[in-house]
C-alpha cells in the first residue's frame, strides 16, 4: 500500500513540475508566476528533483524535428498538440501502448508527454538543437528560455541559443539584446559576440554587437570577457555601472564607467546618444523602422550629436533630429538621405 502512495505522489510532483516547466516557458509568464515557481521549488526536494529530471531529459534528447516544426518553442507547442489520436492514424504512431503513453491527461502531463513521445519515437540524446530567434527591422521581441532566462531583442536582431548538459551558450550575429541571466553555478551562460566571449552566471547586462563594434554595459551582477581565442587568459570583468567597448579584430578595449539607462533606452522606447556621429544614428534609424537612412557624405557621417529622440514614428523622429542637429532630411523613393546644412 505503502508503494502504491509513494507512486501516486511521485507521479503527482512530476504533473506539477511539467505545469511549472510549461507556464515559464510561455511568454506570458509573470513576475509573480517566478516568485510562486521559487516556493514550490523550496517546499520539498522532491520538488526540486523533479524540475531538475523533466529539465535534464528536455536538455539531453535530440528534438530537431519536433522543435523544426514547432517553431522553437517545442515543448509549449507540442502540450497543445498532444491529443487522442484517430484510430486510423495510431498505426503510424506504433503499438497502441506507445498511443497510451503520448496521451496524458492535463496540461502537465501533455508536457511529460511529449518528452515521452520523443523517446517513443526513436530520437537519439544527443546535443541539444539550436533555437534560432530573430527580430526584424522596426520590431523587438521577449524571449523566455527554459531556465528561465528574459531575453529582450531590439531591432533587426538574431541570436542562436543552444543548452549543453554543461552550459547555456548564445551566439550574437548582428544583434542588441538585455540578458536577464537566471543564476546557475553548474552550467555558465556564454555568449559568442564576434571574437569576444562573455561569461555569465546571473546577473543584467545590456549588449550589442553592430557593424564590427561590441558594447557591454551592466546594471546587475558581474560579467567576464575574454577574447574567444584566448580562453584560459585572465578575463575582463565588467560590473555595475561599468562599460566595455572594442573593435573586432583589435587587441584592446576599453572599460569605463557608463550609466546603464543610457545603454537601456531602446527598451523604453527612446534612444540616447552622447557625443556620437550622425553615422550611427542613421544605422539606428534603419533598423528602427526598416527604411534605409544614411548620410550623403563624408562630412554629415562625422555630425556629432547628443540628445534623446523619443522613437515613435519615423515622420517625427527625422523631425525632431532635424531640429536637433544641423541637418536636413531628404525623402527619396527608395531611401532616407541626411545632407549637413
Amino acid at each position: 500500500m505503502r508503494k502504491t502512495e509513494d507512486h501516486h505522489d511521485e507521479g503527482r510532483v512530476a504533473e506539477e513540475a511539467a505545469r511549472w516547466f510549461a507556464r515559464l516557458q510561455g511568454e506570458a509568464a509573470t513576475g509573480d508566476d517566478w516568485l510562486a515557481f521559487e516556493r514550490w521549488l523550496q517546499a520539498s526536494p522532491a520538488h526540486a528533483h523533479a524540475y531538475e529530471r523533466l529539465e535534464l531529459l528536455w536538455v539531453d534528447l535530440d528534438q530537431a524535428e519536433i522543435a523544426r516544426e514547432l517553431g522553437g518553442r517545442p515543448l509549449v507547442a507540442a502540450a497543445r498538440r498532444r491529443t487522442p489520436e484517430p484510430a486510423s492514424r495510431r498505426t503510424r504512431g506504433g503499438s497502441p501502448d506507445l498511443v497510451r503513453r503520448r496521451v496524458w491527461i492535463g496540461a502537465g502531463g501533455a508536457i511529460a508527454a511529449a518528452l515521452v513521445v520523443a523517446v517513443g519515437v526513436g530520437l537519439k540524446p544527443g546535443a541539444a538543437p539550436e533555437q534560432v530567434y530573430a527580430t526584424a527591422p522596426g520590431q523587438t521581441r521577449v524571449v523566455t528560455l527554459a531556465d528561465g532566462t528574459r531575453i529582450q531583442l531590439n531591432s533587426a536582431s538574431k541570436i542562436t541559443v543552444r543548452f549543453d548538459g554543461d552550459a547555456r551558450r548564445v551566439e550574437m550575429a548582428d544583434a542588441e539584446a538585455v540578458f536577464d541571466v537566471t543564476h546557475d553555478a553548474k552550467r555558465p551562460f556564454l555568449i559568442a559576440a564576434g571574437d569576444r566571449q562573455v561569461r555569465v552566471v546571473g546577473t543584467q547586462f545590456n549588449l550589442r554587437r553592430r557593424d564590427g563594434l561590441v558594447d557591454l554595459t551592466v546594471s546587475r551582477g558581474t560579467v567576464e570577457v575574454r577574447p574567444t581565442d584566448r580562453l584560459d587568459a585572465q578575463p575582463t570583468r565588467v560590473t555595475v555601472g561599468q562599460e566595455l567597448t572594442h573593435t573586432e579584430g583589435q587587441p584592446a578595449q576599453v572599460l569605463k564607467v557608463a550609466d546603464p539607462d543610457v545603454a537601456f533606452a531602446w527598451t523604453n522606447g527612446q534612444l540616447i546618444y552622447r557625443d556620437q556621429p550622425l553615422s550611427a544614428v542613421a544605422a539606428d534609424l534603419t533598423r528602427r523602422f526598416g527604411t534605409p537612412v544614411r548620410t550623403a557624405d563624408a562630412r554629415t557621417a562625422a555630425v556629432r550629436f547628443s540628445g534623446v529622440l523619443v522613437v515613435d514614428n519615423e515622420a517625427d523622429v527625422l523631425r525632431r533630429l532635424a531640429a536637433y542637429a544641423p541637418v536636413r532630411v531628404e525623402r527619396t523613393s527608395t531611401e532616407i538621405i541626411l545632407h549637413h546644412r
